[in-house]
């Protein structure tokens, strides 16, 4: 990796940034493909009955529970209009097994509220886990909402599937939007140089969104569970930090110790280098184990946490020594420390 940092610099960063480009472009959508689910041992009883139920008994594997509430009661002409309208759009729909109703016949007990203004439509979800959620999003934007007086509200646990998938794209976007700023001044007050402070940062970017089109290509094949996405932008963050900041400090001291740029460069990939490798390849193999177990739930962690390791480990030891290389003496520009020190008038720490 030396030999091609001190060769092709330019032609390394150039091509590491368009290959995150295309990376993201096809890995950052796949939280739309990722199921909230997975907790099940497949070859459990459970799952055997669960199985058995929908197979030969046309029961769905996830239940949406719609609503049907109005002041007039459920046996007011509204309400029956609209829930009978909802049931047979239910019927219509393929995606959708056994329907039950407070408004069939005979009423099947505990589908009304004590007081009779509100009764239940229960759908079963057919699909797979992460078909299941599009299939019960699609249903409720469609039959929920008020008209004539009447509310249709949906629930379940298909619902609470499709919430748990929202919310869990909403912190990965708030902790990241947290994390990588705090990170940021972390990294200038530990460097001292703006540009040295970004470098780590954009390491993590390309493992994070690495790791996501790994993910995306593991969807195609199997399902994955959405907390993935929490592993893989916690561990690639993490572990870009700590390899690049292993690295800079490395050649650093090299630098400080009297060797010139293609020494310390040399010397640094040839330690800190191999013990970055060293440490992702003891990553790997412990994340790989988890893909033993039966729910893919844990096995999903497997998938991210190898995927993130290995692009994390892979930007640190080629774009590292690149940037190095491009960057020279500018590495150490954008000081806050020496500009902070000037500003107050402190003198400079000795070596």
């Amino acid at each position: 990796m030396t030999v091609l940092a001190l060769a092709a610099p330019r032609r390394i960063i150039a091509a590491a940034a368009v290959l995150t480009v295309a990376l993201a472009v096809f890995g950052v959508p796949v939280a739309n493909h990722l199921s909230p689910s997975g907790f099940q041992d497949p070859g459990s009883e459970s799952a055997s009955a669960a199985h058995l139920l929908t197979e030969h008994f046309g029961r769905g594997d996830v239940e949406m529970v719609i609503v049907v509430s109005s002041p007039d009661g459920v046996d007011s002409p509204a309400v029956r209009t609209v829930a009978r309208d909802i049931v047979t759009a239910l019927d219509q729909n393929p995606h959708v097994a056994e329907i039950s109703s407070a408004w069939s016949t005979p009423v099947p007990p505990d589908l009304i509220s004590t007081d009779r203004t509100a009764g239940l439509i229960v759908a079963g979800i057919t699909g797979t886990e992460a078909q299941q959620q599009t299939y019960a999003k699609d249903i409720s934007e469609q039959v929920s909402g008020e008209r004539d007086g009447v509310t249709v509200r949906t629930g379940g646990t298909a619902m609470v599937n499709v919430q748990i998938t929202e919310q869990s794209q909403r912190d990965l976007l708030l902790m990241e939007s947290l994390a990588i700023p705090l990170s940021f001044l972390v990294l200038v007050w530990v460097f001292g140089g703006l540009l040295a402070a970004a470098l780590p940062v954009a390491i993590g970017a390309m493992a994070v969104i690495g790791a996501l089109a790994v993910l995306r290509v593991v969807t195609f094949a199997t399902d994955v569970s959405i907390f993935a996405l929490n592993l893989a932008a916690a561990m690639g963050l993490a572990l870009a930090i700590d390899y690049t900041l292993l690295l800079i400090s490395r050649y650093r001291d090299e630098l400080s110790g009297g060797a010139d740029r293609t020494t310390a460069l040399s010397r640094t990939m040839s330690t800190a280098g191999r013990t970055v490798i060293f440490s992702a390849t003891t990553v790997a193999l412990s994340m790989s184990v988890m893909v033993l177990f039966p729910m893919h739930f844990l096995k999903s962690f497997a998938y991210a946490g190898v995927a993130t390791v290995a692009f994390a480990a892979a930007a640190a030891v080629v774009i590292t020594p690149a940037a190095l290389v491009l960057l020279g003496d500018r590495i150490d520009s954008l000081n806050v420390a020496r500009l902070a020190r000037r500003g107050l008038r402190r003198p400079a720490p000795g070596p």
